[in-house]
C-alpha cells in the first residue's frame, strides 16, 4: 500500500501502558496508518485493549496468538504487514507527535531507503535524551553498517522508519531473549541510503521488569549477546568482505569485554573462550592489535570462576524505584 505505514506493536500484559502508546500513534497527523497489535497470550487485559483499538478505528488490526516470545510476535507483525514503509514501537512505549510525518518527509527528500531520529529513554522521575547532539546526515547504507560495532543505537528498531522491502523475507530470530541485535543489520544491509537526524521522535520506557530478569533469563541474555555479535559479523562478511577488518576487530573487542558482564554463567564463558578459540584457528581473520591481543589472552588464561567472580564484582546496584513497574 503506497505512502501507508505498517506499525508492527508486539503485546504482552502491558494494560497499564498500552492506550498511551496506542493514543500516540493513532493521534499522529500522518493518518496513512496500517497498525498491527500482535497480542502474545497476554493473561491481563491486553488482549481486550487490542480488540477495542480495533473496533473503534479501522487502521487496527489486532492478531491474538499463544505466547511465543517477541520475536514470534513481531513476526507475526510482519507477515500481515502491507504498508510500503515499516515502522515498530514497544508496547510500553509512547511516539512524539508529528513523529512519522517527519521521518516520512526525511525520506522523501532525500530518496532514503532508513529513517534513524533521536529518542530519549523515560525514567519516572527522569528523562535521557539520545543521539541529539549529532547534526543530520546521510550516509551509505554500508557507511552506516560500519556505525555498528561501535554504537548500541544502531540495533534499536522503533527510532526509525524503514522502507518495507528492505525485510523481503528477512525475520527475527526466535528462541532469544534479545532480538533487534538478530534483525536491524540484516535490513540495512539492503539500503542505499540512510538519514540520521537529532529530532526525538520515540519515547523508551524504562521499567523494572526488564532490569529484574530472572537467573535463566539473565544466563539466556548473556549467551545473546555474543551469539548475536558473532553472527552479525558472519553475516555482514559474507556480503561485505571488504568491512572484514572492522567487524573483526570489534568482535575481538566483544570477547574482551563481554566476560565482565554480571549475568554470565560457566556455559556463556565456555562459549566466549570458544569464540576466542576458533577465531584465531579461522584462516583469513584481522590479526588484533598488540593491546588488544594482549586483553584476548589475559581473558583466555584466566580461570572461569575468577571471570564470574570479576563479573559479579563489577555489577552497579539498580535503583528500581525510578523505574516504572
Amino acid at each position: 500500500m503506497k505512502d501507508v505505514i505498517s506499525v508492527i506493536v508486539p503485546v504482552y500484559n502491558v494494560a497499564p501502558y498500552l492506550p498511551e502508546c496506542m493514543d500516540s500513534i493513532l493521534s499522529q497527523d500522518y493518518e496513512k496508518l496500517d497498525v498491527i497489535l500482535i497480542d502474545d497470550g497476554s493473561t491481563d487485559a491486553s488482549g481486550s485493549l487490542c480488540d477495542d483499538y480495533a473496533r473503534r478505528d479501522s487502521r487496527v488490526r489486532a492478531i491474538h496468538q499463544e505466547n511465543g516470545g517477541a520475536a514470534a510476535a513481531k513476526n507475526a507483525g510482519l507477515r500481515a504487514a502491507e504498508g510500503e514503509y515499516l515502522c515498530f514501537a514497544d508496547s510500553d512505549d509512547y511516539l512524539e507527535p508529528g513523529a512519522y510525518a517527519y521521518m516520512v518527509a526525511l525520506l522523501k527528500q532525500y530518496d532514503a531507503d532508513i529513517v534513524r531520529c533521536a529518542f530519549r529513554s523515560v525514567f519516572r522521575t527522569r528523562k535521557e535524551p539520545h543521539l541529539t547532539q549529532q547534526a543530520r546526515c546521510v550516509l551509505e547504507g554500508k557507511a552506516f553498517l560500519t556505525q555498528f560495532p561501535g554504537d548500541w543505537t544502531c540495533a534499536l528498531l522503533w527510532n526509525k522508519l524503514y522502507k518495507r522491502e528492505l525485510f523481503e523475507g528477512i525475520f527475527f530470530e526466535e528462541g532469544h531473549k534479545i532480538d533487534d541485535e538478530y534483525f536491524t543489520y540484516q535490513g540495512v544491509m539492503n539500503a542505499a541510503r540512510v538519514v540520521c537526524d537529532p529530532k526525538i521522535v520515540y519515547n523508551y520506557r524504562q521499567r523494572a521488569s526488564s532490569v529484574m530478569q530472572s537467573p535463566a533469563a539473565k544466563a539466556q541474555i548473556a549467551i545473546d549477546r555474543i551469539d548475536s555479535v558473532a553472527k552479525r559479523r558472519q553475516t555482514v562478511l559474507r556480503r561485505f568482505p571488504e568491512l572484514r577488518r572492522e567487524f573483526d576487530l570489534s568482535f575481538v573487542d566483544a570477547l574482551t569485554y563481554l566476560p565482565d558482564c554480571p549475568d554470565n554463567t560457566e556455559q556463556s564463558i565456555r562459549l566466549i573462550k570458544r569464540y576466542a578459540r576458533d577465531y584465531f584457528l579461522e584462516r583469513g581473520n584481522t590479526f588484533p592489535p598488540r593491546y588488544l591481543l594482549k586483553r584476548l589472552v589475559l581473558m583466555y588464561v584466566t580461570g572461569t570462576e575468577k571471570l564470574l567472580r570479576k563479573g559479579r564484582e563489577s555489577e552497579t546496584g539498580v535503583e528500581i524505584g525510578d523505574y516504572f513497574s
